[in-house]
């Protein structure tokens, strides 16, 4: 009887490419049945109090500090220690780049101030806006729809000095029946609207 001979290194090699090429389709396929996940931003409010005192003075505000639970592009789900996040939805960028110009555009809207600037301007400014985010997210509720949650804490500082002249904290909590994600749009909406009302008042207070 005679013995099959070894398949050749040609063969070998041929059967290798072909394995390989299977194997890169596949991998397509895969690809394709998994949609890119759906991108979501955030937007500034265009509405502000009728009383808010115009100011004639500068102001610079500094990029937001940010919890490390948020600070990512995912979207978040918190329940008391518990940490999730969205699937096949995301930001458009992590929350401190998002909210910051966000929050300068506030400003600009408002009307109230001509001279408002990122942090790294080489405006000198006659007062600066420190933020830190410390709620950015999805609160699921047991009894009901879930809220969106949203908190700045703000210190404004008289330059070049440094002096703080105030502090606060704005929050809000926004009821999403019809949603999570335009929820958090709506409380980040209000909490900026009352943190460009109290800046405004507090430095003009200390003018």
């Amino acid at each position: 009887m005679k013995i099959a001979d070894h398949p050749s290194r040609r063969a070998l090699v041929r059967l290798a490419v072909a394995f390989a090429l299977l194997g890169a389709g596949a991998g397509c396929q895969l690809l394709e049945s998994s949609p890119p996940p759906r991108e979501f931003r955030v937007t500034s409010p265009s509405t502000f109090p009728e009383d808010l005192p115009e100011v004639s003075w500068s102001l610079a505000v500094d990029r937001p500090t940010v919890a490390s639970a948020i600070d990512t592009d995912r979207i978040a789900r918190l329940s008391g220690v518990e940490v999730e996040y969205y699937a096949g939805a995301t930001w458009v960028d992590r929350p401190p780049a998002m909210i910051g110009p966000l929050l300068i555009q506030a400003f600009r809207n408002s009307g109230a101030i001509e001279v408002v600037v990122d942090w790294r301007s080489e405006v000198r400014p006659d007062f600066l806006l420190q933020t830190s985010i410390t709620a950015f997210q999805a609160e699921p509720n047991e009894a009901g729809p879930p809220t969106a949650r949203v908190a700045l804490s703000a210190s404004l500082l008289s330059m070049p000095q440094r002096k703080v002249v105030g502090t606060t904290e704005a929050s809000s909590a926004v009821v999403a029946p019809a949603g999570d994600l335009p929820a958090i749009d709506a409380a980040l909406g209000e909490v900026l609207e009352r943190l460009v009302a109290w800046t405004l008042t507090a430095g003009q207070t200390a003018r």
